[in-house]
């Protein structure tokens, strides 16, 4: 080790060792020709039982590899400004981080940390790598790791310790020496084992990111992991997947790029918008979700004009409004599951079209009538409730909007004016429509009771639904209880924001 106060290159006085291992060490030092400057000196120690003719290639190979990582400019690098050889060793010269290391916070969460703070930096660490490997040559990092990644005291991600990075060769088949910390590094990283590549970076790191998840320590057991979701149940499938991913031993099925890491991370970790069957029935059970449409006449200019068709009078149940069903999905088409946007669209489009076109809803008849379509609906709609980890789900104003307008045109024709949805938080849902050029909503407020979603409904324009609306809204509700009575699967939290609708589901 080199002793404080020593002078290198007439410029840079060692002060202390702050780190290093088997190939070096890691000093803090004062730039004496910019005032003191505090700065990090990487030291490399050349290969003992390598040959002169070795040893020359290596020095040569460092300073092509250390002139290109002195060109990096990236908020989540340090910046490395000098490189040189003295006495036989190499030396790195870059800004000093103060902060602290992913170490030091795992330290005091050895059982893993918070998931969203660990993909938030995972995320980071992609963006840093996807810089590296998209310079020319591709810079690979090859030491991924908790002691290299450094918080400064603003809260800023530094990626720190070039020292054994290097520049990617197509055509060299396996890397001369080993380098990289065992735990981390893939097997194509120990000497003779194949060529290192961006690849090698998306390993390091999923084995960071397992270890940050888990508190799991990699070094006790090399190239063998339990899975994420094995070590803490809390950890989403997803999520577990995405380091299984970044794990593998074959490079060709670990992700292609760090790029394509950080999206599986977003996908793995961002809300997701509930998205359910088509309206099916169960169990002998069934319901007129929607009018059939009469065919399209073929005019002589060969196009078609859309007939209207009259609401169904058939009972809720019967073979006939099973065929009218059957037409309606022949006519059409579903694409395996559909959003639930679409979904209540289509609910509530049957409400409307009663309340406004047949006016049945004025009426303790049409209420009841009401009531019983609307719990036969959703009892015969397949939630796809499986048990699993908790999740989140989404639906925004502009989904349910587009969805009721999708679901009315066919039958409006050009009388179907402006369409759309609101939110008021923190319970209150409207859908309103203009319709011959007459303005119709329907208020009303959606809670979650006992882990079921239910709806009461309140207005229907100006018109206060009171007793009729407790009709109506009880057979939602019924419906409800019905479908969700043998899932495992219960709301936690529903909440109404401003632009959408959030879902909290959890076994």
């Amino acid at each position: 080790m080199l002793e404080p106060g020593i002078l290198l290159q007439n410029r840079y006085r060692v002060v202390k060792a702050i780190g290093g291992g088997g190939m070096g060490q890691v000093y803090l030092a004062h730039d004496t020709r910019l005032g003191d400057k505090p700065c990090a000196v990487k030291e490399l120690v050349p290969d003992p039982h390598a040959t002169p003719q070795e040893q020359e290639q290596a020095a040569a190979q460092f300073r092509r590899e250390a002139a290109i990582l002195a060109h990096l400019n990236h908020p989540n690098l340090p910046n490395v400004y000098d490189y040189f050889a003295e006495g036989g060793r190499f030396y790195l010269t870059m800004d000093h981080v103060e902060g602290e290391t992913l170490t030091d916070r795992l330290a005091r969460s050895p059982n893993g940390m918070p998931h969203s703070q660990v993909v938030g930096w995972a995320i980071q660490l992609c963006d840093v790598l996807a810089y590296l490997h998209s310079q020319t040559p591709p810079v690979i990092f090859r030491d991924m790791k908790p002691d290299n990644v450094m918080f400064t005291p603003a809260g800023e991600i530094k990626l720190i310790d070039f020292g054994v990075a290097r520049v990617f060769d197509p055509s060299k088949r396996t890397d001369t020496l080993k380098m990289g910390t065992a735990g981390y590094a893939p097997p194509e990283q120990y000497a003779g084992q194949g060529q290192t590549t961006p690849r090698s970076d998306i390993y390091a790191l999923g084995v960071t990111l397992h270890e940050l998840l888990t508190g799991d320590d990699p070094t006790a057991h090399p190239f063998v992991f339990t899975t994420c979701q094995e070590l803490n149940p809390g950890i989403s499938p997803a999520l577990s997947n995405v380091t299984t991913r970044a794990m593998s031993l074959d490079p060709a099925e670990r992700f292609p790029s760090a790029q394509a890491m950080k999206e599986a991370l977003q996908r793995a970790t961002q809300p997701r918008r509930l998205r359910l069957p088509a309206i099916q029935r169960k169990r002998g059970t069934g319901t007129v979700a929607m009018p059939a449409t009469e065919a399209f006449p073929a005019q002589p200019d060969g196009t078609s004009v859309p007939q209207m068709s009259p609401m169904p009078t058939t009972a809720v149940g019967s073979s006939a409004s099973s065929r009218t069903v059957r037409d309606v999905a022949r006519q059409r088409p579903y694409k395996g599951a559909i959003p639930m946007a679409r979904w209540l669209g289509r609910l509530l489009l049957t409400l409307l079209l009663a309340l406004v076109v047949t006016a049945l809803a004025l009426t303790l008849v049409g209420a009841f009538v009401l009531s019983s379509v609307a719990e036969q609906a959703i009892v015969s709609t397949d939630w796809g409730l499986e048990p699993g980890i908790p999740v989140w789900y989404t639906l925004t104003e502009e989904d349910l909007g587009d969805s009721l307008r999708e679901a009315l045109e066919p039958y409006t024709l050009d009388a179907l004016g402006d369409v759309g949805a609101n939110f008021y938080p923190p319970d209150t849902a409207k859908l309103y429509l203009e319709l011959f050029s007459q303005s119709i909503w329907l208020e009303g407020r959606v809670e979650a009771r006992e882990g079921v979603p239910a709806v009461i409904l309140e207005r229907a324009n100006d018109f206060p639904l009171y007793v009729i609306g407790g009709i109506v809204s009880g057979g939602i509700n019924r419906g409800f209880q019905k479908a969700w009575e043998d899932s495992s699967l219960r709301i936690a939290s529903l909440n109404v924001q401003r632009t959408q609708l959030t879902v909290h589901l959890e076994p």
